[in-house]
């Protein structure tokens, strides 16, 4: 287990740079944005609120811009990273903040029909929208974020996805919320080895319970257990901004505390997998990227 802190000194190093936010109006990513001015850089945020993302952006003034943002929809992420381009041209970072939980359960069957219009009566798709926006909408994230830091290889650039602790633990009923964070962390591995090549990388911050507008009042109020405040994940998504050397980690936030899983995860496989399995997987993995010839 590795633990890492986000100090205010550590946040000086913002100071010049380029950082495109969405997800950027309330709770984890308003935070962000705060610490980015607060410390000097210039943001380009996004979001879906467009009353509150120009006046977020209209009290910063010049170091900041606002573009309506679905995550979802491949146009509005293009014209975001376009008009950061065209503003400040260097993008440093892109912080792929925004999600949703629709609260819709597997099981919530819903019949046509069911609004007592006409219908067949014949079983409805599930409501996907959890994954159009918390993963497919991280996609093209990462797609417009690699095609502009190209502009730039020889400035470090970085991806910073925020999954979450569902990713990891079960926590039904939000199935498509949980499947749509797990890819997050799929989509990071998939991606870290080869974008450090490009002078990129790639990180994702897992939060624990975060006190946010997305959050059921109901389970504050019971939850009695350690617990996140916006800032505080903030700092961890903030964190591979400021150490560009980061690549291929996930950040588990609990309690403000910032704890790394992916070397840990890694340096146990013998004892999870057993020694024979894990030595053959280490050894296709290298094949596979490249490191061992057959």
């Amino acid at each position: 287990m590795t633990s890492y802190t986000c100090s205010d000194q550590d946040l000086e190093a913002l100071g010049g740079k380029t950082i495109l936010i969405i997800g950027a109006v309330t709770g984890i990513g308003r935070a962000a944005v705060e610490l980015c001015i607060a410390n000097g850089a210039n943001v380009a945020i996004g979001d879906v609120d467009e009353a509150g993302g120009q006046a977020l952006a209209s009290s910063i003034g010049e170091r900041a811009l606002f573009q309506r943002c679905d995550v979802s929809n491949w146009a509005h992420v293009l014209e975001l990273f376009e008009a950061a381009h065209s503003r400040w041209g260097v993008i440093n970072a892109a912080i792929s903040n925004a999600g949703v939980n629709t609260h819709e359960g597997l099981f919530d069957h819903r019949l046509d029909g069911d609004d007592k219009t006409s219908g067949n009566g014949m079983l409805l798709p599930p409501d996907l929208r959890s994954i159009d926006i918390n993963l497919i909408g991280q996609i093209h994230v990462a797609h417009c974020a690699t095609y502009y830091f190209a502009k730039w290889p020889e400035v470090p650039s970085q991806i910073v996805m925020t999954s979450s602790a569902g990713a990891f633990f079960p926590a039904p009923p939000i199935y498509m919320y949980c499947t749509a964070k797990a890819g997050i962390v799929g989509l990071m591995r998939s991606m870290r080895s080869e974008v450090i090549k490009k002078n990129i990388s790639v990180n994702v911050v897992a939060p624990w319970l975060t006190v946010t507008p997305m959050v059921l009042e109901d389970w504050l109020a019971k939850w009695t257990l350690p617990k996140n405040d916006p800032e505080g994940v903030a700092r961890a998504l903030l964190l591979p901004v400021i150490r560009p050397e980061i690549n291929g980690k996930s950040f588990f936030v609990a309690g403000n505390e910032i704890t790394e899983l992916e070397d840990s995860l890694y340096a146990t496989e013998p004892q999870w997998m057993g020694q024979e399995l894990a030595a053959n997987v280490r050894e296709g993995q290298d094949i596979l990227l490249g490191r061992k010839q057959i």
